[in-house]
């Protein structure tokens, strides 16, 4: 069991460690820094120790709500009480196993040390004009068990935590500051100082009896923040300059808990804990009793047995629900007894009906069996004759079969001698056309040859003509007789050159024969000229057709080029405008980005004030909610106690010491906010005081501390328990 203790020197800061109740020793600072299982719970509403582990929630009080707030974890979360009941509901549908399964383990033991374990301790501080440290101050060396800071106010306790929150990555905030160059200390004597350092010194020792421990080699170190003057900041491990991320990485090495940052607690954060009540009065309000779970660990089976409760009661309703339904079904069954009977004749009746319609149809089956039968019988006569004509028809199959495949090969010969056919049609046509040919060719030697014939006759008429000169000359063969001899001479003379011109016909003729002999060669050689010619022509008007056709489509290919470089021309046009459009437009839309995004910065840095301004503002209504609600519990003791006084039942009650005096205007907010006792209920006597704590006990209406004047003792009743220790 463990009991708070908190030292309480100012309002500024406190360390608050726990301690046995049987020999309430101290647990040193340097321990506590090495508790690895501070942590931070989700429902941020109270304060809380779990089995050693602290945690500070928003206060109840506007006094101490501002150092609750900053002994919260950084990045920790209000969780609204909807999520709860969403869980809740979310939960319903888990089977039994898996609704004990996600119950969380119970917590680990409370903080121990195991003997002659390292562990961590700070030697001491080192401050370079931080704050009210101007120059270079040390500070220590400190215990092996220094645990806390005691002096009267104003003597620096709360700088030397700050100094430690500085170099624990705290913000300026968190430190009582607005900006890190705040920190810079600032006096007559120290007026342009340009930065501030703080170095906090470590080392690992090993606990010895008393005061003795045993330092463990080479396990010395520092770590130190330093700040400018333009609110920047820089972090050292020694002197190598590192990043906040390897001081943590360090500082969690060593079991320093950064995350939640549950090593050091400040001032005025467990006084809550002394104001808490019994009971939360509502389901969302929470007292010594919830305090006390988290403590043992009953608080993490809240959840599954609240959703077991609402599994039961849904099943009890499930089950009334059901039971009702029997009952009502039970009275219609009662009721349907006589309709029952008369139903259940009904069936009796039609059961035999059917019975006689069973039989009468059993007979029909009977029947219609034997005609299956007889049908059957037939059938396989049929199959019989059918397997017959099927044999038939498969020796029929395999005739045409055979016939179709001789077919077959009729028609390849066939095809063979059509083919062939074909093809000495072919050259028959070839040698007809070469028939053609030859045919013309005689023809045309032969009107070449009656030509020459008809020139020879008109020769052999001409010579025939000279032959029958004599005979025609009778006349002047009588008168040239005489002339008989010379003639004959000449005669003689004109047969040798008759001889001769036979001779030179003779030579003529074979010219001319050979002259026809060539034409016919010639003939011959043109006429196979022009048949090559013919075919050479057609080859090349199927030549030319082909080209014709290739140029046709070229040209149409052609057009359909032009026509898609025409397209390809414009769409080319546009978007060269366009683009000269949009060269025209980018460095204007970039402008307007620019502008954009320096608004948005400015909107952003806006928004970021807006959420600061709304978070103060939303503390300061938690603060006053707070307050209001302190206030009327008190108010409502103070309303209960006063009624018993009118009734009788406990005189001598002369109501809030705050009430039986007047304070001046100027001097209300300080003289409330320092004197707590103000809030006293002031009675005559200390059994008057007694009563009244009974009274408060048995209706459990709230806590109240009185003072009693025959004695001028303080009887205190803090929701029925002891409260913490408080040394100030």
């Amino acid at each position: 069991m463990y009991i708070p203790v908190v030292f309480t020197c100012n309002k500024s800061s406190a360390i608050i460690v726990p301690s046995s109740s049987q020999n309430r020793s101290f647990v040193s600072f340097n321990t506590l820094l090495n508790a690895p299982y501070f942590r931070e719970r989700k429902t941020i509403d109270r304060p809380c120790f779990y089995r050693g582990r602290f945690q500070i929630m928003p206060s109840k009080t506007a006094k101490s709500s501002t150092a609750s707030s900053k002994s919260k974890g950084k990045g920790s979360q209000p969780r609204d009480d909807s999520e709860d009941e969403l869980d809740g509901e979310a939960a319903d549908n888990r089977s039994l196993e898996e609704i004990l399964g996600s119950i969380p383990p119970p917590p680990p033991p409370a903080m121990t040390n195991e003997p002659g374990a390292p562990r961590l301790m700070i030697t001491h501080l080192l401050n370079r004009n931080f704050k009210s440290y101007s120059g270079e101050q040390i500070l220590g060396p400190f215990h092996k068990r220094f645990s806390c800071i005691i002096g009267p106010n104003g003597s620096g306790k709360s700088n030397v935590i700050d100094s430690m929150l500085f170099v624990f990555g705290y913000r300026a905030q968190k430190i009582r500051s607005k900006k890190l160059s705040v920190l810079i200390h600032s006096s007559d004597q120290h007026k342009d100082v340009q930065s501030c350092t703080v170095e906090v010194h470590f080392q690992k020792i090993i606990d010895k009896e008393g005061d003795d421990y045993e330092i463990i080699p080479n396990s010395k170190f520092y770590v130190s923040r330093t700040a400018n003057k333009d609110s920047s900041s820089a972090y050292h491990i020694g002197d190598k300059k590192a990043t906040f991320k390897e001081v943590g990485v360090l500082l969690r090495s060593h079991g320093i808990d950064l995350d939640h940052n549950r090593f050091l607690i400040l001032q005025g954060e467990v006084e809550q804990i002394a104001m808490m009540k019994p009971k939360g009065q509502t389901e969302h309000d929470e007292g010594m009793l919830e305090y006390l779970e988290d403590i043992i660990g009953s608080c993490r089976l809240k959840q599954p047995i609240l959703t077991l409760a609402r599994r039961i009661e849904l099943l009890n309703e499930q089950r009334g629900e059901k039971l009702n339904r029997v009952k009502l079904v039970e009275k219609e069954k009662n009721a349907l007894e006589g309709e029952k009977n008369k139903a259940v004749e009904f069936l009796t009746l039609e059961n035999d009906i059917f019975k006689h319609k069973s039989q009468l149809c059993q007979y029909y089956v009977n029947d219609l069996q034997k005609r299956v039968v007889d049908k059957d019988q037939e059938k396989q006569r049929i199959m019989e004759d059918t397997k017959e004509l099927t044999e038939k028809n498969a020796k029929i199959s395999e005739e045409m079969e055979k016939m179709s495949q001789e077919l077959k090969n009729v028609e390849k010969k066939q095809n063979k001698l059509n083919k062939y056919i074909e093809t000495q049609k072919e050259k028959f046509t070839q040698l007809d056309l070469q028939d053609v040919e030859v045919r013309e060719k005689i023809k045309h030697s032969k009107s070449k040859n009656k030509k020459l014939q008809k020139q020879l006759e008109k020769d052999k008429e001409k010579l025939e003509e000279v032959r029958g000169v004599p005979a025609s000359s009778e006349k002047a063969i009588s008168e040239a007789t005489a002339r008989k001899e010379e003639m004959e001479k000449q005669k003689v003379k004109e047969e040798k050159k008759l001889e001769e011109v036979m001779e030179s016909l003779k030579e003529e003729t074979s010219g001319l024969q050979q002259d026809k002999e060539t034409k016919e060669k010639e003939l011959m050689e043109l006429s196979k000229a022009v048949n090559e010619t013919r075919s050479r022509m057609d080859l090349a008007q199927s030549e030319l057709d082909i080209y014709l056709s290739r140029h046709n489509t070229a040209l149409t290919q052609l057009n359909t080029a032009k026509q898609t470089l025409q397209t390809t021309s414009d769409t080319l046009r546009e978007r060269r405008a366009a683009i000269k459009d949009l060269e025209v437009k980018i460095p204007q839309k970039e402008q307007e980005l620019k502008k954009d995004a320096e608004a948005l910065e400015q909107l952003m840095k806006t928004d970021n004030e807006t959420r600061e301004v709304v978070r103060e503002m939303r503390q300061k209504v938690d603060e006053a909610k707070s307050s209001l609600t302190s206030n009327r519990s008190r108010g409502r003791v103070l309303d209960a106690l006063m009624q018993q006084k009118k009734s009788g039942r406990i005189p001598g009650i002369f109501g809030r010491l705050g009430d039986l005096g007047a304070i001046e205007e100027k001097y209300d907010v300080a003289i409330s906010s320092s004197c707590g006792a103000l809030d006293n209920i002031v009675v005559d006597t200390i059994d008057t005081a007694q009563k009244c704590v009974m009274f408060l006990k048995e209706q459990n209406i709230g806590f109240a501390t009185f003072i009693g004047l025959d004695k001028g003792q303080i009887i205190e009743m803090a929701g029925g328990y002891p409260p913490p220790l408080l040394l100030s």
